[in-house]
């Protein structure tokens, strides 16, 4: 099994994305943001609001792999695979969300994971 395996679909709208949640997809990327969120079962955490949110282009993410996406530092490329033919849609350069993660590790810091 791969270190990180990052599988998802686009969400084209809140049906799809409460679809995407029963099934226990983990995190959802903004495509013109680029930030990474984090999915809880009540929706984005926090101040995040889906009823105003576009998610005609968002992706919905599930991390099946050793590692949780969110472990690794901001900038990594991640390669993101098809939920439905398991093929390799593309690279993403974490950037994760600072409300959904606010306590992101900084580079050079202990809490860094040890370089992952």
């Amino acid at each position: 099994m791969r270190q990180l395996s990052l599988y998802g679909t686009i969400l084209r709208n809140l049906g799809l994305y409460t679809e995407a949640q029963k099934v226990g997809f983990e995190y959802v990327l903004n495509p013109n943001s680029g930030e990474l969120h984090i999915v809880s079962t009540d929706g984005f955490w926090g101040s995040h609001n889906l009823a105003f949110a576009d998610l005609g282009s968002f992706i919905g993410l599930t991390n099946v792999g050793e590692i949780p996406a969110h472990m690794f530092l901001d900038g990594m490329e991640l390669p993101v695979w098809d939920l439905l033919t398991g093929e390799q849609v593309g690279m993403y350069r974490l950037n994760k969300c600072r409300h959904c993660f606010p306590n992101a590790a900084e580079p050079g810091t202990a809490a860094d994971g040890g370089g992952m």
